[in-house]
């Protein structure tokens, strides 16, 4: 069984607390890679890690907050004058999706990033209801309660005979023991440490559920500074900038 490499290229929140850059985790296997939402912090991240944005091949972002999708215009940005790409972007998102991206390339770098590309970007929109094969991998989402965020996504990508559960961000949702259950790794969002939110996870109330999530390993991501604060009374992985593991 070939390896899958994960890489954390931004493990911050949108306030990029401690230093942290924003989210961002890059899988790879048998150089094809797929990345799990798309910070703005993207480029900085990838440069720091060693990795360049040839190697995405696909991204799936989990909603439309600009520290989850904002470094797409990014990423077009070095693929059309940098790495000068020549083979297809896919991008898995929630409804809105590509227009979204649309109006912030067109915000950001009008008329430079209107396209089209020399490369193809194809849009794939996330369906509830189904899991969605493509090429190297399957991906099926629910949905979790992110706020006034209406269509947030928690994902599982399934690669190479391994199984990985993304929460992206979310309050505690029963969604997330069946997203998880029988899963290689649960990457899971714990921006708070014992206050809930309407937005996020505090780690107390995660903890509650942990007998319930049947993963073989969990890390946690997207964390806020009472995380760093009370990092010793934390017993679960946390993730930082840079963190590599291979499944």
């Amino acid at each position: 069984m070939l390896p899958l490499n994960l890489t954390f290229v931004g493990s911050g929140d949108a306030f990029s607390s401690g230093g942290r850059l924003q989210s961002g985790i890059f899988i790879e296997q048998q150089a094809r890679g797929l990345l799990l939402d798309c910070g703005t912090t993207l480029l900085a991240g990838l440069q720091r890690c060693g990795l360049k944005t040839n190697q995405i091949d696909v991204v799936a972002i989990s909603h439309l907050h600009g520290d989850h999708f904002g470094g797409i215009p990014f990423l077009l940005l070095d693929a059309l004058f940098v790495s000068k790409r020549n083979k297809p972007l896919h991008i898995f998102g929630p409804a809105g999706t590509e227009s979204r991206v649309a109006d912030l390339c067109s915000a950001l770098y009008p008329g430079t990033l209107d396209g089209p590309f020399p490369f193809a970007v194809e849009y794939h929109l996330l369906d509830h209801q189904k899991t969605i094969s493509h090429d190297f991998f399957t991906i099926s989402s629910c949905a979790v309660s992110h706020g006034r965020q209406s269509a947030a996504c928690a994902l599982r990508i399934e690669m190479a005979d391994r199984a990985i559960a993304y929460s992206g961000d979310t309050q505690w949702d029963d969604s997330l023991i069946e997203l998880a259950k029988g899963t290689d790794l649960f990457i899971c969002e714990c921006c708070n440490y014992d206050e809930p939110s309407p937005s996020h996870l505090d780690y107390l109330t995660l903890k509650q559920h942990l007998a319930e999530l049947a993963t073989a390993r969990i890390i946690l991501t997207h964390t806020g500074p009472m995380i760093d604060k009370n990092r010793r009374s934390i017993e679960l992985e946390i993730a930082g900038d840079g963190l590599q593991l291979q499944l």
